[in-house]
């Protein structure tokens, strides 16, 4: 038996334990997936129908999790898990260097992502003001002087919460009228850095930060991460059926915040009325582990008949050897 197997069948071993203790969690997940990715970056082509399964059964686990914590309304670890990104960078403007050494009067985040955009091209998106780059291009604008410094969003409140008391070091140095002694802080674009503060006022956060910021996404949702890999391996069925679950337990979510507008332990409130149980039950998600047995199961097969070819996977894995080889190269890079 090879390595890659090995560790694959380990991998599997360790999440198949972490369900009989049910010590399911955000971080569990997020540890297993950063292992899962440190497997894929050596795979051998061969191997990708194996790692694809794998990458789905963390899925299911996603999705279980992600049900459970909508049916008990607990909104904050849902948000976490499905739409609040682990880690997102403000990157602060140098909006008085740009202003004067390249006489831009449009607006200034949007001249810095066009910038952004024909460096990396298809990288770049786009997105309610979002930048996703590879870290060494902030290097690039670091030492053009285009950025002050980068700031590590608390994952949890507002930015304007987060900024009302450190942004004023950077409002000071960024409308300075001596441009020229304005000095660009040199920084890891992927450590936390602090911005000084208690010098001067900014009556409105969100505005300044509008005007002088832009966003770097740098990891994001356990989700969009799992969805990222199998989106390019998986079946077109298998990708529906997970949007249709996270679809439900968004809806289950809903409307379980709101029946206890009416009853404080809604749905397992005693007072809850017996007519509403039929509603209930056919609203919340009850998400059990059968989409996980049923790709363990896959993977099984998988592993015991190197010509089985599972109907989870997407057809060109095995009928288009080419492209089954482009999608391992591309795929097998570990996620950011």
């Amino acid at each position: 038996m090879d390595m890659e197997i090995s560790d694959l069948i380990r991998f599997n071993e360790l999440l198949d334990s972490a369900i009989a203790q049910k010590s399911l969690d955000e971080d569990f997940l997020a540890l297993r997936q950063s292992e899962l990715d440190g497997i894929s970056k050596s795979c051998d082509v061969k191997h990708i129908p194996f790692i694809a399964l794998s990458y789905a059964k963390l899925m299911e686990l996603t999705i279980l999790l992600a049900g459970t914590y909508a049916d008990n309304c607990q909104s904050m670890k849902f948000g976490d898990l499905v739409v609040n990104p682990r880690h997102i960078d403000v990157c602060i403007l140098n909006v008085g260097l740009i202003n004067n050494d390249y006489g831009i009067e449009e607006s200034i985040p949007l001249w810095f992502k066009q910038q952004v955009r024909e460096c990396v091209g298809s990288q770049y998106s786009e997105d309610l003001g979002r930048m996703v780059i590879d870290p060494s291009l902030l290097f690039h604008f670091v030492e053009q002087g285009l950025l002050l410094s980068i700031v590590k969003k608390e994952r949890h409140g507002r930015l304007s919460d987060q900024f009302q008391g450190v942004i004023s070091g950077h409002v000071q140095l960024a409308f300075s009228n001596n441009i020229e002694d304005a000095q660009a802080v040199a920084c890891n674009p992927v450590e936390e850095l602090g911005c000084g503060g208690g010098r001067g006022e900014c009556r409105d956060v969100a505005s300044w930060l509008a005007s002088n910021t832009v966003l770097n996404v740098v990891k994001d949702t356990l989700r969009s991460d799992l969805m990222d890999v199998l989106s390019e391996t998986m079946s077109d069925d298998y990708l529906k059926s997970i949007d249709k679950r996270f679809e439900k337990a968004l809806h289950s979510l809903n409307y379980v915040e709101i029946g206890r507008k009416s009853f404080v332990n809604f749905p397992y409130d005693d007072e809850v009325p017996i007519a509403e149980w039929g509603e209930i039950n056919n609203t919340l998600c009850q998400f059990t582990l059968d989409g996980y047995g049923m790709i363990q199961s896959e993977l099984d097969k998988s592993l015991t008949n190197p010509c089985y070819e599972s109907p989870f996977l997407n057809r060109l894995l095995y009928n288009v050897p080419e492209h089954r080889a482009q999608v391992g190269h591309n795929w097998s890079q570990p996620s950011c």
